[in-house]
C-alpha cells in the first residue's frame, strides 16, 4: 500500500509532464505553420506587388516597346524557344519560357533596368497595403540585388531595424536573372500568438482539466484501496469473532448426542444452555455489525421523544460503574450542569451512541478506567463530554477515526476486538440528530469526545 502510494504521484507527475510536453510541441507546430503561412502569403502578395509596380511603371513612362523576333524551326513544339531581341542599341538573344505567363514583363524588366529601374518606394507601398489585409505589420522594405556581384543595388532599409523582420523569397525580375527584389516585414512579438488565442487557451485549460482529472482519480484510487484494506481487515476481525461462539456451540452440541445416551440430562441441560450462550453471541455481533453498517446520516430513522435527562445519565453511571473487567475497575464522574430537564432523542439510538464512548473507554484503557462524563450548556446548545484516561490516539490517526472501517495501526488495537464501524455509527447518529461530535486526544493522555446538540 505504501509503495502504491508512493508510485501514485509520480505516475501523475510524468503523465501531466508527457500531456505538457504533448501539448508545447502541439503549440510549436502551429506556431510554424502559422509563420510558414505568413512566409507563403508574404511572397504570394511580393510577387503580385512586382507585376504591379511594372505596369503602374509604364504607364508613368508611357509604355515601352520592344521590338522582336522569334527564331526557332516552325515544327518546334517545345517548351523554350529563342527570341531575338532588339533595342536602340543592342541586340540580344533570350530563352523564353512560353509557359511563363509573366515573360514580357521579365523582357521589360531587362530591358529598362539601367534607364528606369524598379521604384522601391512604389513597390513596398503596394506589398505593405495588401498585406495589411489580413496581417498587423509595422513596417516593410525591398531590397534591391544585383544578383550576378550578388550586391545590394538600393535599399528601402530603415535607420532602425529590429530582429522581428521577416523575408520573403528572392524574386527574380528579368528574364536573365541578373536582378532581384527581397521584401521584408517588421512584424509584432505577439502576432502569431493573437492568432492563435483561441489554442492556447484551449490548450491550457486541456492541461489543467488533464491534471485535476488525474488528481481526482488518484484520490478515488488511493480511497478504494485503503478502503478496501480497512474492510478486509475489518472482516478479519469478524470473522475471528464469529469463529470463538460457533466453534464454542459446534464442540458442545456435539456432545450432546453422547449424554442422552448416556442419560445424564444435566450435562445436557448445561450444554445446550451455554450452546445457546455462544449462538446468542454470535446474534449479538451480527445485530450490532448490521446496526452499525446500515445506519448513516441520509438513511437513518430517528423515533424521537423526550426523555429525562438525568435519569438517562444516571442509567449509563450505573450500568458501568459497577462493572469488573479483566482485573480494571471503572470509576465514572457523571457532572450534570444544564437548565435543560429533557432531551428529544432517539433513545435506542442515542444510548448507543454513549454506549459506544463509554465501552471504548475501557476497551482502550491500560489499568483502571477514571471516566468523566460532563453535561453542560453553551449558549443554545447542549454540550456532552466523553473523557478517558486510555492510551489515546496519534494526531496523524485523529482526522481518520470517524472513516467507515477504519481502525488505529498499534499493538494495542489489534489485540481488542473491534470492526472500525462504531464510531462511524457514533457520527451518523449525532449528525442525524443535528449535532455535531469532535475529539481531542493525545497520546498516553487519554482522550475526550464532545457532542454538541
Amino acid at each position: 500500500m505504501k509503495s502504491k502510494h508512493k508510485i501514485i504521484p509520480v505516475v501523475i507527475f510524468l503523465i501531466s509532464m508527457l500531456i505538457a510536453a504533448n501539448q508545447a510541441v502541439w503549440i510549436h507546430n502551429m506556431y510554424n505553420m502559422h509563420h510558414q503561412e505568413l512566409i507563403d502569403y508574404a511572397n504570394q502578395v511580393a510577387d503580385r506587388a512586382v507585376l504591379m509596380e511594372i505596369s503602374e511603371r509604364s504607364e508613368r513612362l508611357g509604355g515601352f516597346s520592344v521590338f522582336a523576333a522569334n527564331i526557332r524551326n516552325p515544327s518546334d513544339t517545345g517548351r523554350f524557344f529563342t527570341k531575338r531581341l532588339t533595342t536602340a542599341d543592342s541586340t540580344y538573344y533570350l530563352k523564353i519560357d512560353k509557359n511563363d505567363p509573366n515573360i514580357m514583363d521579365k523582357v521589360t524588366q531587362f530591358v529598362i533596368k539601367e534607364t528606369n529601374p524598379v521604384d522601391l518606394i512604389d513597390l513596398d507601398s503596394l506589398f505593405r497595403i495588401e498585406l495589411s489585409n489580413r496581417y498587423s505589420i509595422k513596417r516593410s522594405y525591398f531590397d534591391y540585388i544585383d544578383l550576378e556581384t550578388k550586391k545590394t543595388i538600393k535599399s528601402g532599409k530603415p535607420d532602425f531595424v529590429s530582429t522581428n523582420f521577416l523575408s520573403t523569397d528572392t524574386i527574380i525580375l528579368d528574364i536573365q536573372k541578373s536582378i532581384a527584389v527581397v521584401g521584408y516585414i517588421e512584424t509584432p512579438n505577439d502576432m502569431i500568438l493573437q492568432k492563435m488565442l483561441f489554442q492556447l487557451v484551449l490548450t491550457v485549460l486541456l492541461i489543467i482539466c488533464s491534471i485535476i482529472g488525474l488528481f481526482y482519480v488518484s484520490r478515488s484510487f488511493v480511497s478504494q484501496w485503503k478502503l478496501e484494506k480497512l474492510r478486509q481487515s475489518s472482516i478479519n476481525a469478524m470473522t475471528h469473532e464469529f469463529k470463538r461462539p460457533i466453534s464454542g456451540a459446534v464442540a458442545m452440541v456435539s456432545l450432546i448426542p453422547f449424554y442422552i445416551k448416556k442419560q445424564d440430562f444435566q450435562k445436557v441441560s448445561e450444554y445446550a444452555g451455554n450452546t445457546m450462550t455462544e449462538l446468542n453471541k454470535l446474534t449479538a455481533y451480527t445485530e450490532r455489525i448490521q446496526q452499525i453498517s446500515n445506519n448513516d446520516k441520509g438513511s437513518t430513522i430517528l423515533n424521537k421523544e423526550s426523555i429525562e435527562l438525568i435519569p438517562f445519565f444516571d442509567t449509563i453511571k450505573m450500568r458501568y460503574g459497577t462493572k469488573q473487567v479483566a482485573g480494571q475497575k471503572v470509576f465514572i464522574d457523571c457532572n450534570i450542569n444544564t437548565t435543560q430537564k429533557q432531551l428529544n432523542v432517539d433513545k435506542l439510538h442515542f444510548s448507543n451512541v454513549l454506549d459506544n464512548l463509554v465501552e471504548n473507554a475501557i476497551k482502550y484503557t491500560k489499568g483502571d478506567v477514571q471516566l468523566s462524563i460532563r453535561v453542560s450548556d453553551v449558549g443554545e446548545k447542549l454540550k456532552i463530554s466523553v473523557s478517558d484516561n486510555g492510551i489515546g490516539i496519534s494526531a496523524k490517526d485523529l482526522p481518520l477515526i470517524f472513516d467507515k472501517f477504519y481502525r488505529v495501526d498499534s499493538k494495542e488495537t489489534k489485540n481488542k476486538v473491534g470492526f472500525g464501524l462504531g464510531l462511524t455509527y457514533v457520527k451518523s447518529i449525532v449528525e442525524a440528530h443535528g449535532g455535531t461530535i469532535s475529539v481531542e486526544s493525545k497520546l498516553n493522555e487519554g482522550s475526550t469526545f464532545t457532542i454538541m446538540l
